[in-house]
Parts: structure tokens; sequence; C-alpha cells
């Protein structure tokens, strides 16, 4: 059987878990939500501002005073708290299996 096979079928295994699901509903709930939408991509820009100050070497104060103002809107906001929440779920599935993956080439 090859890699490709191999590694399709795993993703079917995800595609099969809770937490996979919990996160395509999650997903989905913010297509839902503008208000989410909006403070995603507001998160986003600050988050890239931020960046560009630092590498340029400029302050960035105001933007991470900025930044998190906007996290705290994030936290209250229903549909964001569900999707972090699953996004860290998800995330930790896939640690696991990358931890057997590299016990298994490392031993």
């Amino acid at each position: 059987m090859s890699f490709e096979t191999k590694a399709q079928e795993f993703a079917v295994a995800l595609k099969k878990t809770k937490e996979y699901q919990d996160l395509e509903a999650a997903q989905a709930r913010i297509k839902l939500d503008p208000f989410a939408q909006e403070l995603i991509a507001d998160l986003e820009q600050t988050q890239q501002k931020i960046y560009q100050a630092q590498v340029q070497g400029q302050p960035v104060d105001k933007e991470i005073q900025q930044f998190q103002l906007l996290q705290q809107k994030a936290m209250n906001n229903a549909a964001l708290k569900q999707l972090f929440a699953a996004q860290e779920n998800f995330g930790k599935i896939m640690e696991q299996a990358n931890n057997i993956i590299t016990r298994e080439l490392f031993g």
C-alpha cells in the first residue's frame, strides 16, 4: 500500500473524529455570524500591523493594546469562543498523531 493511500486513509479517519466534526461545525457557525467574521478580520489585520512594525523596529504598544481589546471582544463572542475551543481540541489530536508518527520514525 502506498504512502499516499495511507495518508488519505488517515485524513478520512480524522474527518470522523468528534474534534474534526466540532471544528467544522464551529467554522460553519462563524460563516453565519458577520460580527465574528469582522472580529477575525480585525484580529488578523492588527496582528499583521504588529508584525510589520516589529520588523521595521517601530513601537507596537498601540497595536498591542488594540489587539488585546479585540481578543477580549472575540472571547465574549459565543461563536468565536466555540471556534477557539474546537481548534484547540483538534490541535490536540493532531499533536497526538504527530507524536505517534515521530515515535514510529525515531523509536
